[in-house]
Order: C-alpha cells, then structure tokens, then sequence
C-alpha cells in the first residue's frame, strides 16, 4: 500500500513533531547559549590573564632595567673608590718616602756636623800641642812663658767654647 518513502516521511515529520513537542530544540538552543556563554567567559578571562601577564612583564623588564642601571652604578662607584684609593696610597708612598729623603738627609747633616766638630777638637788638641811643645822649647825666659801661659788659656777658652757650641 504505501512505499517505503511514504513510511520514512511520516517517520520523519512524526519525529520533527515530537521534537517540537519536547522543546528540543529550544534545549539544544539553550545548551548552545549556555556553552557561547562559557567560551565567551574563558576568552575574557584569557584576556585578562594576557593583560596581567603583559603588565608583570613590563614590570620584570623594569625590574631588571633598574637592576641594570644600579649595577652599572655600583660599578662606576666601585671603580672610582678604587682610583682614588690608589691615588691616596700613591700619595702616601711619596711622601714616606720624601719624610725618608728629609730624615735621612738631616741624619747626613748631622753627621757631617759632627765630623766636622770632631776633625776640629783634633786639630785644636794637636794645635794645642804643638804650640806647648814650640813655647817649652823655644823660651826660657820667665817673661816669655808668662805671655805664652795667657795666650795658652786664652786658647782652652777658645776650645771649650768651640766644644760647647
């Protein structure tokens, strides 16, 4: 009686029916909706992560920067610290060693000073002699001792004072 096609148009137009009487595509519509919804709210959300992650990414980058710059300055200071403590130690080195020249300069003075005073205290001791010698061989006379006696004092005077100065 009926074909086939018949069977499977009814088939068909009983089942378009029931969905529409099980609201099921006002479900499928729904369902839809609700998982739009869902992938709108994670892009947001992923939005928002990428917005965060941007702004702690600019803020690391400025971190690192500064960290950078701060370094450099640290360098820089370090560096000069450093110049100027050699500078110093140079300076110092120079003038110990000047103080050094000066001490050993004035020790060299005082030496020859003394060299001198002592090569004078001989010569006046052999002086001395001599003339005691010359005068005790040279004069009998009682006068000529008395003159040669004076002018022996006056010659220790000389000596002593030379000694003392």
């Amino acid at each position: 009686m009926f074909d086939a096609t018949f069977w499977v148009a009814i088939s068909f137009i009983a089942f378009c029916l029931i969905l529409i009487y099980k609201k099921i595509p006002q479900l499928i519509n729904k369902l839809l909706e609700d998982k739009i919804n869902e992938i709108k709210s994670e892009i947001e959300n992923t939005k928002n992560l990428k917005i965060e992650s941007d702004q702690l990414l600019k803020k690391y980058k400025n971190k690192i920067l500064d960290a950078n710059i701060e370094s450099k300055n640290i360098l820089t200071s370090e560096k000069k610290e450093t110049e100027n403590f050699i500078k110093e130690s140079e300076n110092k080195f120079e003038q110990l060693m000047i103080n050094k020249k000066k001490s050993l300069e004035q020790k060299l003075d005082q030496m020859k000073i003394k060299a001198i005073k002592d090569i004078q205290n001989i010569s006046n001791k052999i002086a001395l002699e001599a003339v005691k010698k010359i005068i005790s061989n040279s004069a009998n006379d009682e006068k000529m001792k008395a003159i040669n006696q004076k002018n022996l004092e006056k010659i220790f005077v000389n000596l002593i004072n030379t000694k003392a100065s």
